[in-house]
């Protein structure tokens, strides 16, 4: 085609944009893409959150072990199924309360399985008493402490606490 004089050549065999299905479909796929994400980052998160519950009760727990030591007193961390405090000498007492009460991060994780039971005889100058039976644990000047577990659970994943009664290692799994 020749343009004539004074008019401009117009080619027509072929379009430079997008048509309205073409966006339609990208917005679609992305709109996918995204709610997949969504779904991904909010099991992450969960994820995260539990881990970080685990880790900030074994921190507690290993918190009251260096307590005791320094201090040469007996220190004690009370358990609930979704909090923690700790305690100077004696749990059942609640102005010996130092710090807490510290929660889970959130409504599906729980503390399980507390168990942290009395010796069957008591031993001299070493205190187990507990609002709950065998939800304390006490660390003794000494080094020692009450051995027990517990447990932060969701669905799908379980950390296990465990505190060694003769060393007072606090180590999780």
């Amino acid at each position: 085609m020749r343009p004539i004089r004074g008019e401009v050549a117009v080619r027509s065999d072929g379009d430079s944009g997008f048509t309205l299905v073409e966006f339609l479909t990208a917005m679609l796929l992305a709109g996918v893409l995204m709610v997949l994400g969504m779904f991904a980052m909010r099991g992450y998160l969960l994820a995260s959150r539990e881990s970080g519950t685990a880790t900030d009760v074994r921190s507690v727990l290993r918190l009251a072990a260096e307590e005791s030591l320094s201090e040469g007193r007996t220190y004690c961390v009370s358990f609930t199924s979704t909090t923690w405090s700790l305690y100077k000498s004696d749990c059942s007492v609640s102005t010996n309360k130092v710090n807490g009460p510290w929660r889970v991060q959130d409504a599906q994780i729980s503390l399980t399985n507390i168990n942290f039971p009395a010796p069957a005889s008591p031993v001299v100058g070493q205190t187990t008493a507990c609002g709950t039976a065998g939800a304390c644990a006490y660390f003794y000047p000494r080094g020692t402490a009450l051995a027990g577990s517990l447990q932060v659970t969701r669905s799908g994943k379980t950390y296990t606490i465990t505190v060694e009664g003769l060393t007072a290692r606090v180590s999780m799994v």
